[in-house]
């Protein structure tokens, strides 16, 4: 299994982090999605098929998050 730490900005509320861990969850091979509302932290975990650069795009492009 796979672990993939992401720092995400822009989530001010517990709203904000369900909707990234939601984004998320959808990836091909995600299996669990952890988000640290007060760090930025967000741990994705998954088989081999889950693509840090996959996962990357997959926040930014909401408009609203900024994972690095």
């Amino acid at each position: 299994m796979n672990e993939i730490e992401l720092t995400v900005s822009g989530m001010s509320c517990d709203h904000c982090a369900k909707t990234v861990q939601n984004l998320l969850i959808d990836e091909r091979g995600v299996t669990e999605v952890s988000v640290d509302l007060k760090s930025g932290n967000v741990v994705v975990k998954g088989d081999s098929k889950t693509n840090r650069n996959q996962l990357i795009s997959a926040i930014n492009l909401s408009g609203v998050y900024q994972a690095q």
